[in-house]
Order: C-alpha cells, then structure tokens, then sequence
C-alpha cells in the first residue's frame, strides 16, 4: 500500500465543499525505492496532508486517474451513480485497479471493481456498442456491459476502450464518434505519423480496419515491457492549474527543469512539441495533454498524444507561447527556444525540421487513407498557418 485518502462527506452548510487529506503509509516510506507520487506537491513525508481542493477533497495527482467526459459517463452509467454522488474519491473506489497509470484504488484490502481488458478480436463489438451508447445512454445495460468493462478508464471526451492483442501487448483503442464531422480516427494517426518525421517522440499506434469503422490503437506507455505500471503525473497537476489558467509553455520547462533526469533531453522533447502544435494548429494542447510518468530512471516526459490540427477552426491555442500569447508566430517560436535554453542552432534546426515534416501532412492524411474532402479541408488550415 502506497498511502491513504480520507475524504469526508460534502458540507451541505458551505455548498457541498469538501475536505479530504492524503498520507503515505508508514511500509511505503520504508522502501528504499519510494519516491513522492507529486514531487511538488506530495513530499515523501510521514504526516498527512491536506487536499486544500474543495471542490474535489483529493489532491491533483488522484484526480488524473479519472477519466474524462467519455470514460466518466460511462463509468456512471454502469454503476447508476446519481449526479449528487459523482464526487472523485468514490468514482476512483468504483475505478478501483482500472485505472490508467501506477495507482489502484480499494476501500478494503481486497480489489474489487476491476476493469477487464477486451481482446483485440471484439473490438468491432466494442465500437458498435460505443456508437449505440453515444445515440442512446439509456440502452440496456446487456448490450452495454462489455463496453462498460473496457472503457470506463481511458480519458478524454471522445470513445475510447482498452484493448490487448494476442502477443499480450496492451492498447488505448480511440473509436469514431456519431458527432465526428471529419475522419478523427485516421486524421489523429497521420497527426502522429508527421509528429514522428518531426522528431518527436509518439507511442507505437496503427489504424485497425473493423469493417465499416476504424480505431486507432495506441500503445499504451503507462504499462511496462514485463506488465508492470508506470506512474505517470499530468502537466497540469504538476503547475498546480486548476480550472481556468494562463500558463504556457515555457510553464512546463521550469517543471521540467526541476524534475526530469534528464532535462536536455526533455526539454528538447516539449520544445518541437510546441513548435509542431503551432504549425499544425494543434489547438487543444491543454496542460493535460502534457505528462511525466516516473521509470527505472526516474522523471521523464512521456511520448506525445492527442494531436490534432484545427478541427473545429479554433485559431487560439489554449497554452501561450510567450508574448504573442495564444496565436503563435514564428519569431515568438524563436523566442520561445530561447527560453528552453536551446542555441539558436538548435531551435532553427528543430523549427526546420519541423516545418518540414508538416508539409508533408497532406501525404500523410493520404496515407491512413483520410477521405478525400476531409483531406482537402484540413491540408488547406495546415498549410494556411504555414504561409502565416
């Protein structure tokens, strides 16, 4: 056992605040490969410490075992959890050892509520059921349940379930949506594909054809080769961002300044990152898209994920890149290196190659087989933030 949550019930007499506070049990501060689960936040200390989060009454580095809009409504339905009751310390006891990344979760001491992987080969089964839940969420719970015993922990607002093929080798399969206006499915895998050419570092992943849909799976970076867990901790509880922020991503190379074991390295990583977002349109670079998970060796930052152009035509990114704030330009790119210690050799080079890699997007859309409109649209948003 890593340590204890305890969390009262809701103030009714100050709007349902919560209080709650989390201390690391007495074994695990023992062991001599312990290490802070939040090595800003929760220190490797003996006394407990306060959550000082009202709304959820746990502290950040819990809630990022959560799911999202996706996963969450699922895990609600398949418990009939009323809304008065979807506080997080009771959804992480329903997610029990499901969820994503190091961490389990149990009330007693023995687990229960665990979440089942499904089998590559029921993965066509698990779209449809996704799409069947999607146009109705009060389907049968029959129909439904093998969806809900693989999805409720994946995050993010789109269908998402977790899938091991027949080398035991465990996914995040990402599924179509009845809302999607493009191709997401082989849209984000050419996103990925032109990450790669630009040098940064994406999860193995590949389009699996079910048929009349598809899914991405991405290789999931938070299971180890020998089937072990990595603990893997958001940008976003690491900034301490809670709601709305202003920060960028000069915010997260301090992190990984304090942090990482290997800073250089990283450092470069988030760098082409924030360059590839902004020459992509990547708008949904939020700060939980942004991750260290703790390895062999300590801190790093994990591969990328969730990349995207402009689907929706944003234009603002939700992180700033420095003075031009949330509309990137490419002087503020070369400022920007700068600020990650980068020589101006080096953020040239990045910037270059990164450019690079991003005109070759169209190709890639053709590769994964995007349909020719969607193609067109988006090539055009990708090249239009090129020539601006």
């Amino acid at each position: 056992m890593v340590g204890e949550l305890l969390v009262s019930e809701p103030d009714k007499q100050r709007g349902g605040r919560l209080q709650g506070e989390f201390r690391y049990a007495p074994e695990y501060l023992n062991r001599e490969e312990a290490f802070a689960l939040d090595p800003l936040h929760l220190p490797l200390v003996s006394e407990p410490m306060d959550s000082a989060n009202p709304h959820a009454g746990i502290h950040s580095v819990f809630e990022d075992s959560l799911p999202d809009a996706w996963g969450r409504a699922i895990l609600c339905r398949r418990y009939n959890v009323p809304r008065q009751e979807q506080r997080p310390a009771y959804l992480l006891e329903l997610l029990g050892p499901g969820a994503l990344g190091a961490l389990a979760y149990t009330r007693g001491k023995r687990w229960e509520n665990a979440n089942e992987h499904a089998r590559l080969p029921e993965l066509a089964q698990l779209a449809a059921a996704a799409e069947r839940y999607e146009l109705d969420p009060d389907a049968p719970m029959d129909d439904l349940m093998r969806l809900f015993m693989a999805g409720t922990s994946p995050g993010g607002a789109r269908p998402k379930v977790l899938v091991q093929d027949e080398a035991g080798v465990d996914w995040i399969a990402k599924l179509a949506s009845t809302r999607d206006s493009f191709d997401m499915v082989r849209v984000e895998a050419a996103s990925m594909a032109t990450a790669r050419e630009a040098g940064i570092a994406v999860p193995e992943f590949r389009v699996e054809d079910l048929g009349e849909r598809a899914a991405l799976l991405v290789r999931r970076f938070d299971v180890t080769g020998e089937g072990g867990r990595n603990h893997v901790v958001s940008m976003q509880t690491l900034l301490g961002a809670q709601h709305f922020y202003h920060l960028g991503y000069a915010d997260m190379a301090d992190i990984v300044r304090r942090i990482s074991n290997a800073p250089g390295r990283d450092l470069h990583q988030i760098y082409r990152q924030a360059v590839f977002n902004a020459m992509l349109g990547n708008t949904d670079d939020h700060l939980k898209n942004f991750a260290m998970l703790h390895g062999e060796n300590g801190w790093e930052v994990t591969p990328a994920f969730d990349l995207l152009p402009d689907i929706n035509d944003n234009r603002e990114h939700v992180l700033h890149f420095g003075y031009t704030g949330t509309r990137p330009s490419m002087a503020a790119l070369y400022d920007l290196g700068r600020n990650f210690g980068l020589s101006k050799q080096e953020t040239s080079r990045a910037i270059d190659e990164v450019l690079a890699a991003v005109e070759q997007f169209p190709d890639q859309c053709a590769r994964f087989g995007v349909p020719e409109v969607d193609r067109e649209v988006l090539s055009r948003r990708v090249l239009s933030i090129r020539d601006r």
